[in-house]
């Protein structure tokens, strides 16, 4: 598996998951919790480490698959 489509599908699915996981966590930052801080920034600071874990994951996902197909002699 090609390493720029690892990371292309990384930044696709990261986006995603970090827009759902934006949403998700600013509704319930906003309706259940009581706290000094910005729900914004909060729900951001999710995202962002959404993002980057989606982004590794498919990188090191790529890693492997392509490891092991050029190691089966594909």
């Amino acid at each position: 598996m090609n390493l720029y489509l690892s990371a292309a599908l990384g930044v696709v699915f990261g986006l995603l998951a970090a827009a759902c996981a934006f949403v998700i966590s600013y509704a319930e930052y906003k309706r259940n919790w009581s706290f000094r801080g910005n729900a914004a920034a909060m729900a951001l600071r999710s995202a962002a480490v959404t993002f980057v874990f989606f982004f590794l994951a498919a990188l090191g996902l790529g890693a492997i698959l392509s490891t092991l197909l050029t190691s089966s002699g594909q």
